[in-house]
């Protein structure tokens, strides 16, 4: 059997602790995003190659110095933005392929609009005879709304905000012998 990952997306119903935290977060993981665009077309002007990783790695040296609020949230808040402008990117050279123009653009503040990711190891998921409880670290449990359907090692999770509302799409890896089928496979 194959080893499959399956993410189910819960709403959160989060204190004013918990919100308070997933704001900086948001703002944590749109700086480092921009600041990773910004230093992407300055070396590029510059006529420096780069990329996200060596970008990652002059961040994580200024950190302490210069962008010292970044240690209040988790660390990917601020790591996982750099993949995602390498993602970006990789659609934009291969839209400029086909004609198109889709550049990277800043990413703007927005009240009730936003997301960060959480890796698999410092996420749990607490499990109660009738609610489940999302438990980030430095933080008190967050409690969802229904309980997680999936079982098995949990991957990652994303907070993401729209509107008034939270929500936690948490990744979980498995075997595939474990899950039904709602399609047939392509042949």
């Amino acid at each position: 059997m194959s080893a499959i990952s399956i993410t189910h997306k819960i709403a959160l119903k989060p204190n004013n602790k918990h919100t308070t935290y997933f704001k900086k977060a948001f703002g944590c993981a749109r700086f480092a995003y921009n600041w990773g665009l910004a230093k992407w077309k300055e070396n590029y002007q510059l006529g420096i190659k780069t990329n996200h990783l060596q970008l990652k790695k002059e961040f994580n040296a200024l950190k302490k110095s210069q962008f010292n609020f970044v240690y209040e949230v988790t660390k990917y808040a601020t790591q996982q933005p750099f993949i995602h402008l390498n993602l970006a990117f990789n659609k934009f050279f291969r839209d400029l392929k086909k004609g198109l123009v889709s550049y990277p653009k800043f990413k703007k503040k927005r009240e009730f609009q936003g997301s960060f990711y959480i890796g698999g190891d410092q996420i749990k998921i607490i499990q109660t005879a009738n609610t489940d409880y999302l438990k980030i670290p430095n933080l008190p449990p967050i409690k969802l709304t229904e309980k997680v359907r999936f079982q098995g090692k949990i991957n990652n999770a994303t907070i993401t905000q729209k509107g008034d509302h939270f929500c936690g799409s948490i990744s979980c890896g498995g075997d595939e012998s474990g899950y039904k089928r709602t399609h047939k496979l392509q042949e």
